[in-house]
């Protein structure tokens, strides 16, 4: 096990979880109204943002943050223009958010003593590895995971929002998906992309159980 390279993960975890939510500060960018997302979501209902499930929480949150959602721009396309001065913690999540991209990855296997799990990328045909502490010990083969991947210099590592659906739904949710993402164009592709699997989550959507 790469010590240090865990250590630096745990760290840029920590500091996302603290960093990212100031994003979302109204006072700081007034126009980062989570109604917009919350309508995008189907989780605008009655005049308030309604959660179905406590995962909606942080993946509402990381579509308002990495989704170019308003006028054109991602959160962390403003918090990058703003030319604040931020630390090389937040700069390297900033950079990663910007490279970082949505996408449905079958789990290839999982080296819980290193906290890794092996992914193939369905959409884009290649490999990946990302480190998670809690995913490597729980995750298995038969499982898809749909989430955005950021990769920083030492390693990769999920935003955190996942959708986990059985690989047994594979060929049903590439087909959806790939009828969705011509008939139901919105925004971009990126924005059409989380949100035919935000509703795929709702029709195919599992929990996963954490150890």
């Amino acid at each position: 096990m790469n010590t240090q390279r865990v250590e630096q993960y745990q760290r840029i975890r920590q500091v996302c979880k603290e960093y990212l939510s100031d994003l979302l500060n109204k006072d700081k960018y007034p126009e980062a109204d989570p109604v917009v997302a919350g309508k995008l979501l189907g989780i605008y209902r009655s005049g308030k943002i309604v959660f179905s499930t406590e995962s909606e929480v942080s993946t509402l949150m990381d579509f308002s943050i990495a989704e170019k959602i308003f006028n054109g721009k991602s959160q962390i396309d403003r918090e990058i223009e703003s030319g604040l001065v931020v630390d090389e913690y937040k700069h390297a999540i900033l950079e990663a958010f910007r490279s970082g991209y949505t996408s449905l990855f079958e789990v290839l296997g999982n080296v819980p003593a290193d906290h890794t799990v092996q992914l193939y990328d369905l959409l884009k045909d290649e490999d990946k590895e990302i480190i998670d502490i809690n995913l490597s010990r729980s995750i298995d083969k038969s499982k898809l995971l749909f989430f955005r991947i950021l990769s920083f210099k030492e390693f990769a590592m999920s935003s955190g929002a996942t959708f986990a659906f059985s690989s047994k739904h594979k060929d049903v949710l590439l087909r959806r998906y790939r009828s969705e993402i011509r008939s139901r164009f919105v925004i971009d592709k990126s924005v059409t992309r989380f949100l035919v699997f935000h509703r795929l989550n709702r029709d195919y959507g599992e929990d996963i159980i954490l150890v």
